[in-house]
């Protein structure tokens, strides 16, 4: 029997199957799965996307090696509202119920979106000995006051969040390591520590494999897609989940000031803004929305344009700013691509689009600034090309799951108990 494994990430969509891995906690436990671990993932059998019991407190299994043990939470209707909150606990409480009963557990790798339940299994960890790695994902709780432009409000849940804030501290202490997505929020948990040393790595996890498409594939999306590719502009690529952090509302806008410009954008996705983004888009005739698209479907669009775009929203730009900046999976996507990446968002990812050449920084979302990039690029294909090398080249070594998962794997490894 090989060492025990457990991950702990609440959130993240139960795949149906071991070919439908998308999320990094069920991509860290295949890669663990097949490579001498018994892996355990606990999770919430409340579906965060679709706002549905989908699996209660059930128990499955992707693989001989790799089981998903569900716990039962009260569910909400709203990403932040009161009950989420409650909800929380109650997994953490039920986790904590699963954890008792194992006999023997060699490491616990915990994701931070959780914050009661990480701290229980933190705490449960430092009692048995067990190795905990603590893998810090996003700037919870400090980001929650900022979902709210009331000046009071905002003060009452910095109130309301100190418990929250002790407890990842509290977690923090207890890690036997603390990874994360980028250096930025890295930075962001060991400061809640200071003056204590840990282990500490950064991995890029993307969840954008590599895309190859076949004849008949790419004969179905150039007929499907025929009539756009058949203008003669330069194409501009979006694509992300249209949630309130990120939608592609300033690229509207910006296609509506040039529409007498060769420039057409791309914008793929849905969601809670997508009637909003539907309405705006009315009548502009340099916007297409082919919606949510599979990664084939998606890169097959992406590589007939001729550069990507990341930013964060307007609604949630002061969030991302006054806390700790992202790097959202869909700049992963956009490496894999080749495309030359046009970037909103401050911190790393801002760093790495400078210091690896893979394209054009822009700030505050300003969109005179966007439409000067755009044009620079269209003007410039040897630039524009050069960018593309670079920005492929670095899903290569950097943000291929293959080859980043793997790696993470061989971190968590290291950290077991003989």
């Amino acid at each position: 029997m090989g060492s025990q494994v457990l991950l702990i990430e609440f959130y993240e969509q139960t795949p149906d199957s071991e070919n439908e891995i998308q999320r990094p906690a069920t991509f860290l436990g295949d890669f663990l799965s097949k490579n001498g671990c018994e892996v355990t993932w606990i999770k919430s059998g409340f579906s965060h996307d679709k706002k549905q019991n989908l699996w209660g407190d059930s128990v499955r299994y992707l693989n001989k090696n790799f089981k998903i043990i569900h716990v039962p939470g009260l569910g909400y209707k709203r990403n932040v509202c009161l009950k989420r909150y409650f909800h929380d606990w109650v997994c953490a409480k039920q986790m904590l119920h699963v954890l008792r009963k194992f006999q023997s557990v060699d490491a616990i790798v915990c994701v931070n979106l959780n914050i009661p339940g990480a701290y229980f299994a933190s705490k449960f960890a430092r009692k048995y000995g067990i190795p905990f790695i603590f893998y810090i994902f996003d700037p919870w709780p400090d980001a929650f006051p900022y979902v709210v432009t009331n000046k009071l409000l905002r003060l009452l849940i910095k109130l309301a969040i100190i418990p929250d804030r002790y407890l990842l501290k509290q977690t923090l202490q207890n890690s036997s390591a603390v990874v994360s997505i980028s250096k930025d929020m890295l930075n962001w948990g060991l400061t809640k520590i200071a003056n204590t040393e840990k282990t500490t790595k950064v991995f890029y996890l993307s969840t954008t494999k590599d895309v190859i498409l076949t004849k008949q594939q790419t004969d179905v999306f150039s007929k499907k897609y025929a009539l756009m590719l058949a203008r003669k502009t330069f194409r501009v690529f979006y694509i992300s989940k249209w949630g309130i952090n990120f939608q592609p509302s300033l690229l509207v806008e910006l296609a509506r000031r040039i529409q007498n410009e060769t420039v057409d954008f791309i914008l793929c996705g849905d969601g809670d803004y997508g009637e909003k983004i539907r309405e705006e888009a009315t009548f502009l005739s340099n916007v297409f929305l082919p919606g949510y698209l599979s990664h084939e479907e998606a890169y097959f669009l992406a590589k007939h344009c001729h550069c990507g775009i990341v930013f964060i929203s307007n609604e949630s730009l002061e969030q991302f700013t006054k806390v700790t900046p992202t790097i959202p999976n869909k700049a992963f996507f956009h490496f894999m691509c080749g495309l030359p990446l046009l970037n909103g968002i401050p911190g790393e990812l801002s760093t790495i689009v400078e210091q690896y050449g893979i394209g054009l920084n822009f700030h505050g979302n300003d969109l005179q600034q966007l439409q000067k990039l755009i044009f620079l690029l269209r003007s410039d294909d040897n630039l524009r090309r050069a960018m593309a090398v670079q920005s492929r080249l670095f899903f290569e070594k950097h943000t291929n799951p293959d080859k980043v998962y793997a790696e993470y794997a061989q971190f968590v490894k290291g950290f077991l108990r003989v």
